[in-house]
């Protein structure tokens, strides 16, 4: 599935961790049900996001060829097209409890699909997050990088860049109901709040980059240590690693500090109430025969979604909803 691994965003490490001391014991992780959300006819599909309501997004193989963003809702799987004239292949990123979606269009624009149509944001790149206020975030592309942005009641606003110099490469990756937005530029890890970006530090390594954010203004991520190792970390004020396996990163954390991540030789994992579980150690996941589980998002209770590797050897959308 050639076309579909080119429009996915699933983070290249992370591995799982020991969080016990950050997670409160009534979060401790419960039997599973794994979902299979299906595709669009085609062999393939990947799972992008989900909403606090169980809303999910991404994009899937069509028949005869081709990627399309879809939006699965009640059980259904709803091919939202490619946004474009032109064709093409398109990928929805982000999703609120509206169900409100956001994404690549088939020309590579981002756009925004409502109720009301397809709103075209004018600039290509990629989509972070989107709040349930509709505020999006994500990076377009500048001249030979590109520039974090927030986009907003139909205007898009570049988010700047750390200190003085103008970096390659900037990105806004979440933003939560605060619209906090977190992110990465020169290498650092930031978070921008009221027309300020924060430098979040390192973890003496140099580069740092942040994944997620809750509600609360917890912070997750992947930072480098003094030894060039990448890890994991929490940032609540102050940036600190978080225990765990050399060659990995937190992609994302809730309220209830379940946190989500994946990594090199161990693939996904969810860490909950001091317990720490890869994803393709769950008893409804090896029945299936399912491998290679990358998560890409957490909601509010605790539904995991992702792409996983089938039997037969094709990508999936899953969804992991706790019993």
């Amino acid at each position: 599935m050639q076309v579909l691994r080119h429009w996915n965003r699933i983070p290249a490490a992370a591995a799982a961790i020991a969080f016990a001391a950050l997670v409160p014991a009534r979060a401790a992780v419960p039997g599973w049900t794994l979902v299979d959300l299906g595709t669009l006819g085609g062999p393939g599909s990947y799972g992008a996001a989900v909403s606090d309501t169980g809303i999910v997004v991404g994009c899937s193989d069509v028949q005869p060829n081709g990627v399309h963003a879809f939006i699965y809702e009640g059980g259904v799987m709803r091919d939202l097209g490619t946004a474009s004239d032109a064709g093409g292949n398109s990928c929805a990123l982000a999703v609120n409890d509206s169900g409100i979606a956001a994404g690549r269009s088939g020309s590579g624009e981002l756009v925004v699909w409502s109720g009301s149509g397809v709103t075209h944001l004018g600039v290509t790149g990629d989509v972070g997050d989107i709040n349930d206020a509709g505020v999006v975030v994500g990076s377009y592309r500048s001249g030979t990088g590109t520039r974090a942005f927030i986009y907003r009641d139909g205007t898009l606003t570049d988010l700047g860049t750390l200190g003085e110099g103008v970096s390659a490469q900037n990105a806004a990756t979440a933003i939560n109901a605060r619209e906090e937005v977190v992110g990465v530029s020169n290498g650092h890890a930031f978070l921008y709040a009221d027309g300020t970006m924060r430098d979040l530090g390192t973890l003496g390594g140099g580069i740092s980059i942040a994944k997620g954010i809750n509600d609360r203004g917890q912070v997750v991520g992947m930072a480098f240590n003094a030894l060039g190792q990448p890890g994991p970390f929490l940032f609540d004020g102050t940036m600190r690693a978080l225990p765990g396996a050399s060659e990995s990163a937190a992609i994302a954390i809730n309220d209830r500090m379940q946190v989500v991540g994946s990594g090199e030789g161990v693939y996904g994992y969810v860490v909950a109430g001091g317990n720490v579980t890869r994803l393709d150690a769950i008893p409804a996941v090896r029945a299936k025969g399912w491998h290679h589980l990358e998560p890409t998002g957490i909601n509010a209770r605790g539904w995991i979604v992702g792409t996983a590797m089938t039997a037969e050897g094709d990508s999936r959308a899953f969804l992991l909803v706790p019993r």
